[in-house]
């Protein structure tokens, strides 16, 4: 029998089971709540078809599967694993999520510079995304050597402290806000009505206005991408946004 789950920490808050239960009510969607990545990893292997991952586990998922696709490689972390006769493979739903709310929402016949706030899992998927819809994109990250690395790695991208962010923000009319928790940068943007402001966070949102675009638009999105390759059956999009 199929069993799919989500694995990460914390995750006890996570809307995936309600949304995954709402599309396939025929198939069990468990929570595997652990710190420890390798425990979590062989539960998987154990016992589940496919699986969700979220924070701290997308660089480790990437790096412990046998295979990824040509997006999951360049953005160097997973969102999903799925369990396979020849072994696990990673995929990463966050970037084709980044990539539709971006063309659904971005001005007609314009193409504006992309700020990406942070450089996990969900940062290096969002600044791909960008550079894929040709836009000019930065990402700014505490830990510059990390975002220094990601964009060399990526390609096509500018690395910023979050200082030259701040200096530079009205550069940019796409922002992405990738972080779990505010610091000022956030209140900056927020102050800029005219930016479109996507934030991956949907539990304790920082960023607001009237082109804002909420962390569960983004959540749905991917889910709904995620859910179809994890399942091989396309989920009913209205059912999965009822939940939210």
């Amino acid at each position: 029998m199929k069993r799919f789950g989500l694995i990460g920490s914390p995750i006890a808050h996570s809307l995936s089971p309600a949304m995954f239960r709402a599309a396939y009510p025929e198939w069990e969607y468990d929570l595997i709540e652990t710190r420890d990545f390798e425990e979590a990893w062989q539960i998987f292997r154990r016992n589940y078809t496919a699986v969700n991952v979220t924070a701290p586990f997308k660089l480790q998922a990437f790096e412990r599967a046998d295979e990824a696709d040509t997006v999951t490689r360049q953005i160097g972390a997973a969102n999903i694993l799925l369990n396979q006769e020849t072994g696990v493979k990673a995929l990463n739903t966050d970037f084709w999520a980044v990539c539709q709310l971006l063309r659904l929402n971005m001005p007609p016949l314009e193409t504006p510079k992309a700020l990406v706030v942070g450089c996990g899992g969900a940062g290096r998927a969002a600044a791909l995304a960008c550079t894929n819809l040709h836009l000019e994109t930065a990402v700014a990250n505490r830990d510059f050597d990390k975002a220094e690395r990601y964009c060399s790695h990526a390609g096509g991208m500018e690395p910023l402290t979050l200082e030259e962010a701040e200096r530079r923000l009205p550069e940019f009319g796409i922002v992405i806000y990738t972080l779990p928790l505010e610091i000022p940068l956030a209140g900056m943007i927020r102050e800029r009505e005219e930016m479109i402001a996507l934030e991956a966070n949907y539990l304790n949102p920082c960023l607001s206005g009237p082109n804002y675009i909420s962390g569960k638009q983004w959540l749905v999105a991917q889910a709904a991408a995620g859910f179809r390759v994890m399942t091989g059956r396309i989920p009913d999009w209205e059912r999965l946004n009822t939940i939210l």
